[in-house]
């Protein structure tokens, strides 16, 4: 995540360039180049803001900072201002809109004692990067939202540093305001790790675990999280459910050379439908090494926007858990199958969620990781 750290005085430009040290590649200091030395790109009257490098990778500007603060808006998904929180809001408050596009921001006052958050506190994530500037700082970071202050579970951040998706996303304020309000909140889980809640805090007791998904219709509750890798059924209550896809399946492919990107493509689309699996929580392809330049495959796993992973012949031959060996491939590559040992490996599992599966050039297995 690019982060531009706003300073306006020498004091703010210590704490910025520490801040900048602990990510470096991602961060970059703007301030008047009366602060931040002087550099190509200015911005005066009348023009749009040009940023230059200058110094030791500062950027400046010249002229009034609301000027040059649309632009910094526009730019960067997170903001940490060192100033007054005063000046913030002001320069801020016009601008924001939708807290599903607006950045990040943190307001760090001059002498670096505290970090507040002030908008998108979870779905940006300027909880976690208020967190992050205290801990670098040796400040003290100042959340507000309802949630956190709570130790309540922020339902927009279930499940992220585990790469979950969220599906439904209509629902998330409504959902939301639930859980603070301390309704009734159904949660059922199929698949990912069963302890996303413990960074959360205490498990919250207006949370009820369900034993199977059709309970929540006698429970009625105010909302439903549901934690799934499979095609849910039809009729959950569509203004308050909330889907989670933790990335727990992992598909080994077997094919044959030169097999296209949309032959494959249809496969892997078909084979998940039939067996009722969320696309959303596919984690990688899994191949042999022999098939790891296949330019179909490669054009799946991109497309896919998950990993193309491939192991050695020798590791898949020695693989457990195999249910439908081939001699015909073992004739042609020397290992009785692919698609199941490839998916089985790649998960780290013992056993296949689907076993292999022949389609049109290629071959496919699915495999579930223990926990996501």
């Amino acid at each position: 995540m690019k982060i531009a750290i706003v300073v306006l005085s020498r004091n703010g430009l210590e704490l910025a360039r520490r801040l900048r040290a602990a990510r470096s590649e991602e961060t970059v200091i703007l301030g008047p180049s009366c602060v931040v030395g002087e550099c190509a790109g200015t911005v005066r009257e009348g023009e749009g803001p040009i940023f230059a490098t200058g110094g030791a990778g500062d950027f400046g500007w010249v002229g009034p900072l609301r000027k040059v603060f649309p632009a910094i808006w526009a730019e960067y998904p997170a903001i940490v201002g060192v100033m007054a929180l005063g000046i913030v809001v002001r320069l801020a408050g016009p601008l924001a809109s939708d807290k599903r596009r607006d950045p990040a921001l943190v307001v760090v006052d001059d002498a670096g004692r505290f970090a507040v958050s002030v908008l998108g506190g979870h779905a940006a994530g300027a909880n976690e990067l208020a967190e992050f500037v205290a801990a670098v700082l040796g400040a003290r970071a100042v959340i507000t939202t309802a949630s956190e202050s709570r130790r309540l579970p922020a339902v927009d951040r279930i499940g992220r540093g585990l790469g979950w998706t969220i599906e439904r996303c209509e629902n998330l304020t409504r959902v939301a305001a639930a859980v603070v309000r301390g309704e009734p909140v159904a949660v059922w889980q199929e698949a990912g790790a069963p302890d996303w809640w413990q960074p959360f805090g205490p498990w919250p007791d207006h949370f009820v675990r369900l034993a199977d998904l059709g309970d929540w219709e006698k429970m009625q509750p105010s909302a439903l999280l549901a934690i799934s890798d499979r095609v849910l059924p039809a009729g959950l209550p569509a203004d308050r459910t909330l889907v989670y896809r933790p990335p727990t399946l992992l598909a080994g492919i077997g094919c044959r050379r030169g097999v296209p990107f949309e032959t494959l493509d249809a496969w892997l689309a078909q084979v998940f439908s039939e067996h009722g699996l969320a696309r959303n929580s596919l984690a990688a392809l899994a191949t042999v090494t022999l098939k790891v330049d296949e330019p179909g495959l490669l054009a799946l796993a991109a497309a896919r926007g998950v990993p193309l992973v491939a192991f050695p012949p020798e590791q898949l031959a020695n693989q457990p858990g195999i249910e439908t060996p081939s001699e015909r491939v073992r004739e042609k590559i020397g290992i009785s199958a692919v698609a199941e040992p490839a998916a089985l490996r790649a998960a780290g599992a013992e056993r296949l969620l689907v076993t292999k599966q022949k389609g049109p050039g290629a071959t496919l297995a699915v495999a579930r990781r223990p926990s996501a």
